[in-house]
């Protein structure tokens, strides 16, 4: 009985502190791009552990107009089905253990042993270009707060360009163990 028990206490924990969301995106706008920083970060607060996609230093992210994808894990980024989207390494930044700081292949085993378990996807905060004209308009600070905050980023769940008047909206659904965590930009 003690063994079930611990058992079933590991496989608790484990699943507790394991990232455990897929990340759905779709950029329903067909006149802008979004460009910035998507990042995850660690979902325990006090551990500021964050994870960004590069090139975001000193790049930016961009999701193209009209694009629709998945992330399932942050190790398998990589290798989307529209390889448009592919995440080929992150920029991860540990103040606290500064030895970990630097950038990543999307599947380097420091990404899948210690990234993928600890770490949550957290927030895209970006500008919108116009696919035609190429200026930029608004800025959005999307995400889940409870996750961005523990690297200091303040995010909402859903906002409106002032502008453009684009909508954006970043919400997780959980039915038993699994979970998804979907951002859509409307036209």
């Amino acid at each position: 009985m003690k063994k079930t028990v611990s058992a079933l206490l590991l496989l608790l924990g484990a699943m507790y502190y394991s990232q455990n969301s897929i990340f759905v995106f779709n950029n329903q706008n067909p006149q802008y791009d979004a460009e910035g920083r998507f990042f995850a970060a660690n979902f325990v607060p006090g551990n500021p552990v964050a994870m960004f996609a590069a090139p975001n230093v000193p790049g930016v992210y961009t999701m193209p107009s009209g694009i629709y994808d998945k992330y399932v894990t942050f190790d398998t980024t990589g290798v989307t089905s529209s390889g448009i989207m592919d995440i080929n390494r992150w920029y991860v930044s540990d103040y606290l253990n500064p030895s970990n700081t630097g950038t990543y292949n999307y599947n380097d085993p420091f990404i899948t042993a210690n990234m993928n378990p600890n770490n949550e996807w957290a927030g895209f905060i970006f500008t919108l270009r116009d696919v035609s004209s190429g200026n930029t308009y608004d800025y959005f600070q999307v995400g889940n707060p409870a996750v961005a905050s523990n690297i200091g980023f303040n995010v909402v769940p859903y906002q409106v360009g002032t502008t453009t008047g684009v909508k954006a909206d970043w919400y997780t659904i959980t039915s038993g163990s699994a979970q998804v965590t979907f951002f859509t930009i409307y036209p």
